[in-house]
């Protein structure tokens, strides 16, 4: 979609890596776009201010359409910006325009700031403001920030641009996460306990703890979602945390032929029920009455042969589960 200032919230790995921003920035005062998903981004870094002219850019006709329909519409226009950005959307605002509302509001929030102010905004006029400071082309991702600093002479200029916040997974953090993909409370206490059983059995398999329960922290974030393993760790890897994507991944259905971290994640899943401890005969008991369908009665049989596989390689080591 051309999504210039038609006002739509935040998906989830929106809110996601707003999170991730919350938990990384802490600015001394903070102002945002108008925009829906601009307020959305800046509440968990604080309360904001808004000013209308950080609002992007408005894309004219095409403001709100899908790529494709805009390409069947105006063929000729837009492959040519294919190859020219530059060129204007019918009925667009014009660059011109656009960068010096966005560099007045920049310029009235270090007036009443000076220092570790954030301003919340969007990539077409954050790329507009960067070409005008001499970075043309520069991508700016969603959920990453621009840090900006003076010159020599007092000018300012792009520190850093488009920084993608990587905050280590605390506990702190990964509950922020929880809380901002919507995971169920019950869900939310599941994984504290999975998360503290996964630690003691990394412990015992001479593991580092620390990622293995980062993983089982996160591991049911997309609880209640169609597929939940898969689409938690694809917003785990979106987020940039590919290794914790992959133990999320598997923790629903891990082959069992190795003890891995993997391996561990989902064994300490299997051996607790909602918050208790229990055995994996209780926990794939309850689960039974789940599977009425023969395909689900198979993969039943054999996430219960692979756990108990798992259990196998701690018994082996002389550590009772």
């Amino acid at each position: 979609m051309c999504l210039g200032r038609t006002d739509l919230p935040l998906d989830t790995l929106g809110r996601l890596q707003a999170a991730l921003l919350g938990v990384s920035l802490r600015p001394a005062a903070l102002y945002s776009s108008p925009l829906v998903r601009a307020r959305e981004t800046a509440r968990p870094m604080g309360e904001a201010k808004i000013l209308p002219g950080l609002t992007e850019r408005f894309a004219g006709d095409w403001d709100g359409l899908r790529f494709d329909e805009i390409r069947s519409r105006w063929p000729e226009l837009y492959a040519a910006r294919g190859g020219d950005p530059s060129l204007p959307m019918p009925g667009a605002e014009p660059d011109s325009a656009a960068l010096a509302r966005f560099s007045a509001a920049l310029e009235a929030i270090l007036r009443e700031t000076p220092r570790g102010a954030a301003a919340v905004s969007h990539a077409g006029v954050i790329g507009l403001y960067l070409e005008s400071l001499g970075l043309p082309g520069v991508k700016i991702p969603y959920g990453s920030y621009v840090r900006l600093g003076a010159s020599d002479g007092g000018a300012l200029e792009a520190a850093e641009p488009g920084v993608l916040p990587r905050p280590k997974l605390t506990d702190g953090v990964c509950l922020a996460l929880l809380r901002a993909a919507g995971t169920p409370e019950r869900a939310v206490r599941h994984c504290a306990a999975v998360a503290d059983r996964a630690e003691r059995l990394a412990r015992a398999a001479h593991m580092a703890p620390g990622p293995i329960r980062a993983a089982a922290l996160l591991h049911d974030i997309a609880r209640g979602r169609p597929r939940h393993p898969e689409l938690g760790a694809d917003w785990l890897a979106g987020l940039g945390y590919p290794e914790t994507a992959e133990l999320i991944r598997a923790h629903h259905d891990h082959p069992g032929d190795r003890l891995d971290a993997a391996g561990i994640v989902c064994l300490a899943d299997k051996l607790v029920m909602g918050e208790r401890p229990c055995t994996l005969e209780e926990r794939f008991a309850a689960s039974a009455e789940k599977c009425r369908a023969p395909e689900q009665r198979k993969a039943h049989e054999r996430r219960f042969a692979a756990a108990r596989r798992l259990v196998k390689y701690f018994e082996e080591k002389g550590v009772s589960i």
